[in-house]
């Protein structure tokens, strides 16, 4: 399979894709990426496409000053469904009643933003885990 990437613009203009695809991949984060380059090595007779809200990024183009991230931001109200911020910007937060996430928008998904860097979870996130992995959380490793 030949994986082609064809970069469709704002206004979506469904005339710049094809009608069929044998598969849809939807994201271009960390699994999506590597599910479709994976899915697009394996059969030369099956055509994908792999579909990500936002805008490409290209390097250099990443805000580099506070007022330029706060520019590329957008909020989601979970309670009122208020978005604040133009929805194809960079960081997108979700604000939620019990959890709050933050989200890239664009080609590359969260790991546009994330540099593979997670923060080690309070242990109180646990508490309601089934034994042994509440009391062992390491055994998950």
């Amino acid at each position: 399979m030949t994986f082609s990437w064809t970069k469709i613009s704002e206004p979506f203009d469904p005339k710049t894709i094809k009608d069929h695809y044998t598969i849809l991949v939807v994201g271009s984060g960390y699994g999506a990426g590597v599910a479709a380059a994976r899915l697009a090595s394996k059969d030369p007779n099956r055509t994908l496409a792999v579909l990500e809200r936002g805008r490409e990024i290209a390097p250099g183009e990443y805000p580099h000053e506070p007022n330029t991230a706060l520019a590329e931001m957008q909020t989601t109200l979970s309670h009122t469904g208020q978005r604040i911020g133009k929805a194809d910007r960079l960081y997108d937060m979700r604000v939620g009643d019990d959890v709050n996430v933050l989200l890239g928008c664009g080609l590359g998904g969260t790991s546009l933003i994330n540099a593979n860097v997670a923060i080690e979870p309070d242990k109180r996130i646990y508490a309601n885990w089934p034994t042994p992995y509440r009391d062992d959380p390491d055994l998950l490793d």
